[in-house]
């Protein structure tokens, strides 16, 4: 069995301790890689003996696979050689020498038609596509882990980012919630001071309360006085139903009038006090206007006073200034 020194296989090593190295090799024909061109065919067989034909001459030998150190072991008459499994595809199958960095490759004669190597170039080159190919695979496999990985990030972002508008969502409804609540709240208590300045409005005129308090009484003695007279002319149950049907009608009537009673004093009460105010604000205008006129005369007559006493300082220095200069003169003639 030919071996051969490649540099660049160590890196292409690749084989499953948990392999069964008898089950690869037994009952399946090898053909042994060389480059001088013959046919090297091993077939091994399950009792230990192995038949080796080169361009049909053959040769009976044994061998046998060690698992204490994983070696598989060739014996021909002339010599025996030592090898460990150290490569394996449905195509190749490399075993190293003990103790060397040489390699014998075994090709499968199925496969052979397919692939069988004429030089170590050819055998290199096979390894070398099987390297790239493992390299592409590899790099196929971490671009698309690079890109679940992007694919993912973007799906965390979007997840994200539809959390935060939904959180958005969330906070401008309870604002928009508590917005509407709370001018809810500012209606019903416009509308409770409304009804409460309508009550204190109400209570200043004591004809609505006697108005209220005289229709529950007559609204009263019409029912009663209705019933005692039906139930003492009539003789079936319309001296219940007729007393009830006027009792409806008498306090829906007198709750219309109270009601439209109510709107005419606060309407006329909101006039009043709208005159009054109008009124007051007259008086105010007027009291103002004779303030600015009196403030007017008072600045007037302070200014007159201001320029005649002004006149009159200048009259007396004229005056004075005239005296000064007769009796310079006087002074200068003599």
């Amino acid at each position: 069995m030919k071996t051969f020194l490649l540099d660049s296989f160590n890196r292409y090593k690749r084989f499953s301790e948990e392999l069964d190295v008898r089950t690869i090799l037994c009952n399946k024909p090898w053909l042994i890689f060389n480059d001088c061109g013959d046919k090297e065919l091993y077939v091994f067989q399950e009792d230990g003996s192995l038949i080796a034909s080169v361009n049909g001459n053959v040769t009976n030998a044994k061998w046998q696979y060690i698992p204490a150190n994983k070696s598989l072991v060739v014996s021909f008459k002339e010599q025996s050689y030592m090898f460990h499994p150290s490569f394996i595809n449905n195509v190749i199958f490399a075993l190293q020498q003990d103790g060397t960095e040489r390699f014998a490759f075994m090709i499968s004669e199925e496969q052979s038609e397919s692939f069988y190597p004429k030089s170590l170039k050819e055998l290199n080159n096979y390894f070398e596509g099987i390297e790239r190919k493992r390299n592409e695979a590899k790099e196929q496999e971490k671009r698309w882990l690079i890109e679940q990985q992007q694919k993912e990030q973007q799906r965390i972002e979007e997840e994200n980012k539809r959390q935060q508008q939904y959180r958005i969502e969330q906070e401008r409804q309870r604002q928009e919630e508590a917005r509407r609540a709370e001018e809810e709240r500012r209606r019903e208590e416009e509308k409770l001071a409304e009804i409460k300045k309508e009550n204190d409005i109400l209570k200043q005129y004591k004809l609505f309360l006697a108005a209220k308090v005289l229709g529950y009484n007559l609204i009263g003695i019409i029912t009663v006085t209705l019933t005692i007279l039906t139930y003492n002319s009539a003789t079936d149950g319309v001296w219940v139903i007729v007393p009830l049907i006027v009792f409806c009608i008498s306090y829906y009537l007198h709750k219309a009038i109270i009601s439209w009673l109510r709107r005419r004093i606060i309407s006329n009460h909101l006039q009043t006090k709208k005159k009054k105010k109008e009124k007051e604000d007259r008086k105010r205008k007027e009291e103002w206007g004779k303030y600015i006129k009196q403030r007017d005369q008072r600045d007037f007559e302070q200014i007159e006073k201001h320029r005649m006493e002004r006149e009159r300082q200048e009259k007396r220095m004229r005056r004075k200034n005239y005296k000064i200069t007769r009796w310079l003169n006087k002074m200068l003639l003599k």
